[in-house]
């Protein structure tokens, strides 16, 4: 059995291009605690990301992110995405657009040393941004059961008050 890389998705040889590599690239950055925000760029400027509440625009998405992933100051210190599956969505979009689907699993890494594993899937619309630049994402939603996370910071910053 061969080991992939975790940013490659299972059937990556039928990803159509650009979202080939574009998508790798958005969770590589986004998984960087440090990150210098290079996966704002998937996002179109008013681009929609749905993660339990809905965030619009590329600043108010990173600030969303720079709220729970930080490297020192969390509730995230530490994540990593595995890619799995990716499916494009046969008919239904207009002209110029694709919606996709991506499956994968995640883990986060808190503050207090805890580990938190967990599966998602994510639908993504994407929109051609005209001028032969790349597609971007004009809504992105993220499907995850995060009742095990939520408990597990709820607890940490209460032991934190103690």
């Amino acid at each position: 059995m061969t080991s992939r890389n975790n940013y490659t998705f299972a059937n990556q040889d039928s990803i159509p291009s650009p979202l080939d590599k574009q998508l790798p690239a958005f969770f590589r950055s986004w998984d960087d605690p440090n990150s210098n925000h290079e996966y704002l760029n998937l996002f179109a400027p008013e681009g929609q990301l749905v993660y339990g509440t809905t965030t619009t625009g590329r600043e108010a998405i990173r600030a969303f992110r720079d709220t729970m992933i930080h490297p020192i100051n969390g509730p995230i210190v530490d994540l990593e995405h595995t890619l799995k599956k990716f499916y494009v969505l046969a008919g239904g979009s207009e002209k110029g657009k694709q919606e996709v689907l991506v499956k994968g699993s995640l883990w986060y890494k808190l503050r207090n040393g805890r580990k938190i594993d967990f599966d998602f899937a994510s639908a993504i619309r994407f929109a051609d941004a005209g001028d032969g630049k790349d597609q971007q994402a004009e809504f992105y939603e993220v499907f995850v059961d995060s009742h095990e996370l939520k408990q597990a910071i709820k607890e940490m910053n209460e032991a934190e008050k103690k």
